[in-house]
């Protein structure tokens, strides 16, 4: 299902391009700009934090399920779209993450803890070698320490950035409110 919803934004976002060129924008639950629809693998944000260039993927609002064949979406509200599993090198899953996905201009990682959401930016380093002691997955999102602590390449989190804070959900997708008019005819 979450495919075919990336196959929809990539078609809506490339036929906008044609279609004018004008792109479509993201906006919070306040009516505050987030910015243009983007594409990195999926629909989301570029958003700069501390400096750094990160995407932030959003996805589809589930109204009722959990994700599988019964579930319900909203048609027209989104979120932001966090990981469904982090590492961590404490052994109870404190302090930051590590992050190990190399998304966007700089790498991050995006973590939904029930309606908090919360993006984590790496530094302008190079990944490295980094002890896990625990890992929080699952749909609970529940820590397990690791039995046998391994090793991740990746990187210490550099930045933190309130998503749900700074740009409350539900988000919205829309043309600029000056030319939406003339489209709906």
């Amino acid at each position: 299902m979450r495919a075919i919803v990336v196959s929809v934004f990539l078609l809506l976002h490339i036929s906008a391009s044609f279609a004018g060129g004008e792109s479509l924008l993201v906006f919070d639950s306040q009516g505050k700009f987030v910015g243009p629809l983007e594409d990195y693998g999926g629909p989301g944000v570029y958003l700069t934090v501390s400096g750094a260039i990160a995407f932030v993927p959003i996805e589809r609002v589930i109204v009722s399920g959990d994700g599988g064949p019964q579930t319900v979406y909203s048609a027209t509200d989104f979120r932001w779209s966090g990981t469904n599993a982090a590492d961590y090198t404490s052994s109870d899953c404190s302090g930051t993450p590590v992050i190990t996905l190399t998304t966007g201009v700089r790498p991050s990682v995006t973590i939904r803890q029930g309606t908090d959401v919360t993006l984590y930016v790496a530094p302008a380093t190079n990944s490295g070698p980094i002890l896990i002691g625990s890992i929080r997955s699952g749909p609970n999102f529940r820590c397990v320490p690791s039995g046998v602590p391994s090793t991740e390449y990746g990187w210490p989190t550099e930045s933190t950035y309130s998503l749900t804070g700074a740009q409350p959900e539900p988000l919205t997708i829309r043309y600029p409110r000056d030319r939406g008019d003339r489209r709906s005819r």
